[in-house]
């Protein structure tokens, strides 16, 4: 029974390339087809391959977003004082040690202070927003 199914599994495969492949002109003859009944079909097919390419890209888009929801939780939850604790750092510490193993973003600036100097809770979110941007893994222990 197996056997009989891949048969009409081929058959099938076979007749579809042969109809893909043949000329128009075969075909309507053939099926006795009108040029109207083509372009309905036609016309048919490119809308169902439209739906269906809508809806991959609104089932990758929902599945991008369920994935964007998980990492933000992820580093949400990260108790910054319980990371620095265990590191054994306080967090301009961190901040350098980072910046001199030249693990911070290009790209990152930090707003000028007026001559003021960080204070240990503005590291904390500097190190929070590094943390929920990826940049600092919670689990390496070498930060």
């Amino acid at each position: 029974m197996m056997a009989n199914k891949e048969m009409n599994n081929l058959l099938d495969d076979i007749m579809i390339e042969y109809i893909a492949n043949a000329p128009v002109s075969e075909l309507m003859a053939e099926y006795k087809l009108t040029s109207d009944e083509i372009q309905t079909t036609q016309a048919r097919l490119l809308h169902r391959v439209k739906e269906c390419k809508q809806q991959y890209k609104k089932a990758r888009l929902t599945e991008a977003r369920v994935k964007l929801e998980a990492e933000k939780r992820r580093y949400e939850d990260v108790d910054v004082e319980g990371f620095l604790a265990k590191l054994g750092k306080d967090a301009k510490d961190v901040l350098i040690g980072l910046f001199i193993q030249n693990k911070l973003p290009e790209n990152l600036t930090v707003a000028h202070r007026e001559g003021k100097e960080y204070t240990d809770d503005d590291a904390k979110q500097i190190i929070a927003n590094l943390i929920a941007m990826g940049v600092i893994d919670v689990d390496d222990k070498s930060n």
